[in-house]
């Protein structure tokens, strides 16, 4: 199978998973906003909102690599495992995240990408974006696999299994990215996230 194709069956399959109800741009939009009213109401300043808010984009890194690393095997092993599989995985990330040193070794590497602007409020209308596009892409990536590993879709799926794990990843990456990023042009976040 020639690259076009890997990348047409790839934006078909996110463009598919978008359609769904879930994906609606009004629900993410009052989803994101009760997320981050949520962060906002535990933290005691616009500091601590920030350092929340860097926390919890460390922590969406953690559960976007453990998926790449999941698809990965799949694709290497040439092997379809399970729903449950995939779900008991991911439900460790917290857990994994919490009893390791990942947060500490990871979160400087994510402070100046979130901790943009010259002014406090730059720096929260810039970090509340950046974590709601993570939130994005990490989610999509989620759907992308759920979507794989669902045994009907399995004679059209068994052709991402021609490619080399790093290609596909990387295609299905690029994907998220592009559609997060479009919904976010969308939604403006700018004006939408200003809580």
């Amino acid at each position: 199978m020639s690259m076009e194709l890997l990348s047409k069956n790839t934006a078909g399959i996110v463009s598919a998973l978008m359609r769904q109800p879930q994906w609606d741009k009004h629900e993410l939009q009052e989803g994101i906003k009760k997320v981050l009213v949520q962060i906002r109401e535990s933290a005691g300043s616009e500091e601590e909102y920030l350092e929340s808010l860097l926390i919890n984009v460390t922590f969406q890194y953690a559960n976007t690599n453990t998926a790449i690393s999941f698809l990965m095997r799949c694709i290497e092993e040439e092997e379809f495992f399970s729903h449950e599989s995939f779900q008991s995985i991911m439900v460790n990330v917290p857990r994994q995240v919490k009893d390791s040193n990942f947060l500490a070794e990871n979160m400087p590497r994510f402070k100046e990408l979130v901790y943009k602007g010259s002014t406090i409020e730059e720096q929260v209308i810039h970090a509340e974006s950046f974590f709601f596009h993570t939130k994005l892409v990490n989610d999509m990536l989620v759907q992308f696999i759920v979507a794989f590993l669902q045994p009907n879709n399995r004679d059209f799926m068994v052709n991402f299994l021609e490619y080399s794990s790093r290609v596909v990843i990387d295609t299905v990456m690029h994907y998220c990215e592009t559609y997060s990023n479009q919904i976010l042009d969308e939604l403006n976040t700018d004006k939408l996230t200003q809580i």
